[in-house]
């Protein structure tokens, strides 16, 4: 990897760290998502700083391409937090359904109370 390839590989890796420490003090990201893409951004850093590293993982996965790695660690990072994100979404949904089910059986509830009000008053 050339010097200013590992430059910008730090500064990205380093701005997308900030970045997400930043989101979870300005309660934009709970701390329980923000778990993942800390992990990304400290392993993009890893890699971006020890040269050595992305070369001996390119070269056991077969790449020719060093700096390729880096790309192939950042698409499986973006298809796990997608994956993360599409959990964390069904189980709010299923979260999200079940209170709809309660307010219902509470305005039912409240409308029969109402309507025996209503016939012992008059």
């Amino acid at each position: 990897m050339t010097s200013l390839l590992q430059v910008v590989a730090i500064v990205v890796s380093t701005a997308l760290l900030l970045l997400v420490l930043e989101l979870v003090r300005r309660r934009k990201l709970t701390e329980e998502h923000s778990f993942i893409w800390i992990a990304c951004a400290l392993a993009l850093l890893g890699l971006s700083i020890w040269r050595g590293l992305i070369d001996t993982v390119a070269v056991w996965l077969g790449i020719a391409y060093g700096p390729a790695v880096l790309l192939l660690v950042v698409i499986l990072f973006g298809f796990v937090g997608a994956l993360y994100v599409s959990v964390v979404l069904s189980h709010q949904r299923d979260q999200i359904e079940k209170l709809i089910e309660d307010v219902a059986i509470l305005e039912a509830t409240l409308r029969e109370s109402a309507r025996e009000r209503d016939e012992q008053a008059g």
